[in-house]
C-alpha cells in the first residue's frame, strides 16, 4: 500500500507541475483568439440552448459525482474488488484537489462575458471538465474491469466520451470559462485518472501476465 501511495503522491505533483506550467504557457502566449471563441458562442445563445446547457452541466458537479461514485465504490466492493474501488474513489477524490491547486496557482480571470452560472475563483482549469472527465472515464473502466459485454463496454466508454465534452461545451456557453480552461480540464482529469487506474490495477496485470507466461 506505501508504495502506491507514494507513486500516487509523486503522480498528484507531477499533475500539478505540468497543469500550473500549462496554464502559464498557455497565458504568456495567447492572442485575441481565446476571448473571441467564447464571444462566439455566446453570441449564439437561446433560451432552449441556455436551459440545456444548465442542465447537462449538472454532469460535472461534484454535487452529482461524489454521491455517484460512492455509490459506484460500494458496489465494486460487494462485487469483491477492493482495489477496482479504491482507483474509482481516488480518481474523482484526487480530480478535485488537482484543479483547486492548479487554480490557485495559475489565477486565470474568467471571461469577460455575462455569466449565466455563479462562479467564484479563478478560470484554469475548468474543475467541472475535470470531474466530469475523471469520474465518467473511471466509470467506464470499472464497467470494463467488472467484465462488461463488449457492447455496454463500448457504449459506456461512447457515452462517457460524449458526457464530457457536452459539460465542458456546457462551461463555455455559460460563459465561465475559456476553450482552453475546458481542454486542460478534460486532460488533467482524464490523465490522473489513467494514471490512478494504472497504478492500483498494475500488480493484479503484471499477476496475469505471470500466468500467462507461465
Amino acid at each position: 500500500m506505501s508504495r502506491w501511495a507514494g507513486r500516487l503522491a509523486l503522480g498528484f505533483a507531477a499533475f500539478v507541475l505540468a497543469g500550473w506550467l500549462a496554464g502559464e504557457l498557455w497565458l504568456s502566449i495567447v492572442g485575441p483568439a481565446d476571448i473571441e471563441a467564447v464571444q462566439e458562442v455566446v453570441s449564439a445563445r437561446s433560451p432552449a440552448l441556455t436551459t440545456l446547457a444548465r442542465t447537462v452541466t449538472w454532469a460535472g458537479s461534484s454535487w452529482l459525482l461524489v454521491p455517484l461514485d460512492a455509490l459506484c465504490c460500494l458496489a465494486l466492493l460487494r462485487r469483491g474488488m477492493p482495489r477496482h474501488a479504491a482507483a474509482m474513489a481516488l480518481s474523482l477524490g484526487g480530480a478535485i484537489p488537482l484543479w483547486h491547486v492548479v487554480k490557485l496557482l495559475v489565477s486565470r480571470a474568467r471571461p469577460p462575458v455575462e455569466h449565466l452560472q455563479a462562479v467564484s475563483g479563478s478560470s484554469f482549469p475548468s474543475g467541472h471538465a475535470t470531474q466530469a472527465s475523471a469520474f465518467w472515464l473511471s466509470l467506464a473502466l470499472a464497467l470494463h474491469a467488472a467484465g462488461a459485454s463488449r457492447a455496454v463496454k463500448r457504449s459506456a466508454a461512447a457515452l462517457a466520451a460524449a458526457i464530457v465534452l457536452t459539460v465542458a461545451a456546457s462551461r463555455v456557453y455559460l460563459g465561465v470559462h475559456y476553450v482552453s480552461d475546458v481542454i486542460a480540464g478534460v486532460l488533467l482529469g482524464g490523465g490522473w485518472t489513467a494514471f490512478t487506474w494504472h497504478v492500483l490495477r498494475e500488480p493484479e496485470v503484471r499477476a496475469a501476465g505471470e500466468r500467462g507466461g507461465g
